[in-house]
């Protein structure tokens, strides 16, 4: 899977939000990088978020996705927007097991105050990537005060 377009460097402000997040922190989210309306996170698998020791729980799945989409929403923002999940819908394709989960976050379109994006979730192993899940999210722009 190629990386490049991803830059920690685009957007360092949204990548320290993500991980000053507390439930960020517990699931051990990194943001990989953004570029314009784009994102790409990781999470490694460990077996307190799965349902059987190896296989992540699909709601957790659906978190990782729901970062995904939205920081891509935002990240096609001008520096120092927020924006906040109005709804997501997940469709789980295959088992979410490996080393770690890598969601990748596209914008779809926006208006001033809300967005649509979208967000592919894939288990990863070594060098071999799976599609685990897809997810469509919206959500509300929120200008600096």
């Amino acid at each position: 899977m190629n990386l490049s377009p991803y830059s920690t460097g685009f957007r360092p402000a949204l990548a320290a939000g993500i991980h000053a997040m507390p439930s960020s922190a517990w699931l051990g989210l990194r943001c990989i990088g953004f570029a314009d309306g784009r994102s790409a996170i990781e999470m490694p698998i460990r077996s307190d978020i799965t349902f059987d020791g190896r296989i992540v729980q699909g709601a957790v799945v659906g978190v990782l996705a729901d970062y995904a989409a939205v920081s891509a929403a935002t990240a096609a923002c001008p520096d120092g927007w927020r924006a906040s999940t109005t709804g997501y819908n997940v469709h789980n394709i295959a088992p979410a097991a490996g080393e770690r989960l890598v969601a990748f976050g596209q914008i779809a379109g926006r208006s001033r105050t809300s967005a649509s994006s979208r967000a592919d979730v894939y288990a990863v192993t070594g060098d071999k990537w799976t599609l685990a899940a897809t997810c469509l999210a919206t959500c509300r722009l929120i200008e600096p005060a």
